[in-house]
């Protein structure tokens, strides 16, 4: 239904209450209400040893499928020759069909567990591990809301020139590397451990986003943010799977919740900061995000030497 009211009345209203709904999502995974559930029915009774292998396959599978999105939208673009194509919002119909197909079929884990097992965050022992977490992803958040994929689009269009077509061709690139390196992931943890996995690679790629801002040409920059995205989303699946490893099995739908609204919560006010930072530069926020990413990194890597959690290969 977003879909069919976006495509066939683009307006900047009907788009703003779309968006508000919260129904049509402007990432390809890790975003939405339903992150939470779907969290916790993955980890279900499996054991934390396969966590990190079920969330990489969860993750890259919702990557490569947003890739074709992109690239479908970059081919509209080019066929149509004009910037705004809003054609692509009509597929959103059939793949609503199917994708409601697909979740009534599905078989309910959690109604095979006594839903009194689930408890609330103010009666977890691990309340303060959750609280911790929390605000370290919150910090993450904030920085990647600086420079969202729609900022991406509006950076490169007005810095670079970069069309509509050559954008979505660009994203679609953007999202097979991060998909591969979901799916990499996984074994990467398993021999070095979830932190060292998150930390390691989400280090490296955030030197390399704040090296992308001073690039002078499209090309060279597309080929930085190609390589921060080969790196930059590994910490999605191994930070899902830390989440369920470090709480108990009753504890796992309040940590979810907790964790993803923080994560949420503070992603609204990140365009004004990313507007207000570009006085200074159009390129400020690709800095500021990747610094305050860094200052994440070394936070996370704290806390997990203080509570052991460094060498954990779930």
């Amino acid at each position: 239904m977003a879909g069919l009211a976006i495509a066939l009345h683009p307006a900047p209203w009907t788009i703003a209450l779309v968006g508000l709904t919260g129904v049509l999502s402007t990432d390809a995974n890790d975003n939405g209400p339903a992150t939470t559930l779907e969290q916790t029915m993955l980890a279900g009774e499996h054991e934390s040893s396969r966590f990190a292998a079920i969330f990489g396959r969860y993750n890259g599978v919702a990557a490569t499928f947003g890739s074709l999105g992109a690239l479908t939208q970059g081919w509209l673009s080019h066929i149509h020759s004009f910037s705004n194509s809003y054609v692509g919002f009509y597929a959103l119909i059939p793949l609503g069909i199917i994708g409601w197909w697909l979740a009534h079929s599905l078989d309910i884990p959690e109604l095979s567990i006594d839903s009194k097992r689930y408890k609330s965050l103010k009666d977890s022992p691990v309340r303060n591990r959750i609280i911790q977490l929390s605000t370290l992803f919150a910090f993450d958040s904030a920085a990647g809301g600086l420079t969202s994929s729609a900022w991406l689009s509006y950076y490169l269009t007005t810095r670079y020139h970069a069309s509509a077509s050559l954008l979505g061709y660009i994203f679609f690139v953007f999202a097979i590397l991060s998909a591969l390196s979901m799916f990499i992931a996984p074994f990467l943890a398993a021999r070095i451990g979830l932190v060292a996995t998150m930390v390691t690679t989400h280090f490296a790629s955030n030197c390399i986003f704040i090296t992308a801002a001073f690039c002078g040409h499209l090309t060279l920059a597309v080929i930085f943010m190609m390589l921060r995205s080969s790196l930059s989303q590994m910490d999605i699946p191994t930070r899902q799977a830390l989440i369920m490893a470090v709480v108990p099995q009753e504890d796992r739908m309040a940590a979810a919740a907790v964790t993803n609204a923080a994560r949420y919560s503070v992603r609204p006010e990140a365009p004004t900061a990313s507007a207000a930072l570009q006085h200074l530069a159009l390129a400020a926020p690709l800095v500021a995000a990747g610094s305050i990413k860094l200052f994440y990194d070394i936070a996370l890597l704290i806390w997990a030497r203080k509570g052991r959690y460094l060498t954990r290969t779930v």
